[in-house]
């Protein structure tokens, strides 16, 4: 197996990198609030108050803009200045997601890279640390979906291989 990933088909990129990034952001806030309710309302999440996290998946070309302000994580255009970042591929990223790998191992293996205010990316790492004690479960649509992205990225790279 390639230790690098295998970028996505232009085929299932290319409509994504249509879609500007704020709508991207928009529906990212919109997702991560409903699963850091109890957080945010623990102000758990207060350290983004008012700084701009982004998180880059290099491989579909996306990139989301976060912040929090009045109690909620909501999307920033791309005019703010960007505090710290987030950036790796869809395969690492759904990884974290379905709690398949920690962030420790995906950050040490440099398949998630942090840039920029490093207490805040600390403090968001920290954070993706506590989750599998602190989150619900993820509900199973979504935890479908992911599967299927993984299932779709481990058949690439074992074809890739050969």
């Amino acid at each position: 197996m390639k230790a690098s990933s295998t970028p996505l088909t232009p085929l299932l990129t290319t409509p994504l990198r249509w879609i500007p990034n704020v709508i991207h952001s928009s529906a990212m806030s919109v997702v991560l609030n409903r699963f850091f309710s109890t957080l945010l309302a623990d102000g758990e999440l207060d350290f983004l108050e008012d700084k701009v996290l982004r998180i880059t998946v290099t491989d579909a070309g996306i990139e989301y803009r976060l912040s929090k302000s009045q109690g909620k994580l909501v999307a920033v255009d791309r005019q703010r200045a960007v505090d710290a970042s987030f950036v790796g591929d869809l395969h690492s990223f759904t990884l974290l997601a379905l709690r398949r790998e920690d962030p420790d191992t995906l950050f040490f293996q440099r398949r998630l890279r942090m840039e920029g205010d490093t207490e805040i990316g600390l403090m968001v790492k920290n954070l993706l640390d506590s989750l599998e004690f602190s989150m619900p479960e993820i509900p199973q649509p979504l935890q479908a979906a992911g599967n299927r992205v993984l299932s779709f990225y481990e058949k690439r790279r074992t074809s890739d291989s050969v």
